[in-house]
């Protein structure tokens, strides 16, 4: 409100210098005769902005308020081509030279008004899409925590059922922990790289208890030299992927191994699993992946590249990301 009065102040107080710049030997009578015009001028301006606008040309009466506005600048003209002379004769202008004159301030004064409310309304939109993409992002992401779940909680039975104790004891913790970290992460846009690597780490040691040493499981870090942030879960989906669709059995020749380097401000995560035979002809593409690439086109839309490669044997993903 402080900076709408201080924007009006400046606009009158431009025709006001003007004025006396074209008028420095200017008298009494002539100082009155320029706050006659000024007041006269800003009443026919007032009310076209904050009565015609509002009650009129926003809500699409074109034709009505284009009839009201002439009429009212009309009515200003009036006033001034009947007051001026007598207040005075020197600023004696014709009817319509008034008309024209108030005509040109109300255009000025509209076309502020125009980009001002073109500017609110797209910061509302920005502000309305920005709510909607963390909505949305938000939606995804508790997508991805009831199925690690639910795969963590299958394992953690198996264990139990199998009087394996010490080792399930060991799944609670770990358990916990993860539990912990996806609570933490669905509160924050960005997390520390390191934290999404130790969150993959704890996870594939909980596969590993799962399939036993004759699944070759490997993850590989490089390149991490400095403090990077990315955004919460980013890689699991295609971690669980290699898992979901290529490991559901255990075989020896299954394997499953996962990369993660940096260079610079850029991310390379690569996924290569097994292809066991009943899901060679399935979609490898699953939720998982589908939600995850909603997300990369939501945070990283021009900045990553998601490949994916199948051949008769293995299943390949690879996501670069430029942060």
């Amino acid at each position: 409100m402080r900076l709408r009065v201080l924007y009006h102040l400046a606009f009158w107080s431009f025709f006001i210098l003007l004025f006396w710049q074209q008028n420095p030997d200017a008298n009494t009578r002539d100082i009155l005769t320029w706050f006659i015009l000024f007041g006269v001028s800003a009443s026919v301006v007032y009310a076209n902005l904050y009565l015609l606008f509002p009650k009129f040309l926003f809500k699409r009466n074109y034709l009505v308020y284009l009839l009201l506005l002439v009429l009212t600048i009309g009515l200003g003209a009036f006033i001034l081509w009947f007051i001026i002379p007598s207040a005075n004769v020197n600023f004696k202008l014709p009817l319509f030279q008034h008309f024209i004159n108030i005509f040109f301030i109300v255009v000025i004064t509209s076309s502020f008004k125009f980009f001002r409310e073109y500017s609110r309304k797209q910061e509302l939109l920005i502000k309305a899409e920005n709510e909607q993409l963390k909505t949305e992002l938000a939606l995804l992401k508790s997508q991805v925590n009831p199925h690690f779940l639910f795969n963590t909680l299958n394992n953690l039975y198996g264990l139990i059922t199998q009087n394996q104790n010490q080792q399930a004891s060991d799944v609670t913790l770990k358990l916990a922990d993860l539990m912990r970290y996806l609570l933490e992460s669905s509160k924050t846009d960005l997390v520390n790289l390191n934290k999404e690597i130790q969150f993959i780490d704890d996870y594939l040691s909980l596969e590993k208890i799962r399939l036993s040493q004759k699944t070759d499981i490997n993850f590989k870090v490089s390149g991490m030299n400095k403090e990077l942030f990315v955004a919460p879960l980013l890689f699991i989906p295609l971690v669980e992927n290699a898992f979901k669709h290529g490991l559901n059995t255990i075989s020896a020749d299954s394997f499953a191994y996962f990369s993660l380097s940096a260079q610079g401000n850029e991310l390379f995560f690569e996924a290569i699993n097994s292809v066991e035979e009943s899901t060679k002809n399935s979609e490898k593409s699953g939720t998982g992946l589908e939600n995850l690439k909603k997300r990369l086109q939501l945070m990283y839309s021009q900045k990553h590249q998601l490949d994916i490669e199948q051949t008769a044997n293995q299943f390949k993903v690879i996501l670069h990301i430029q942060l």
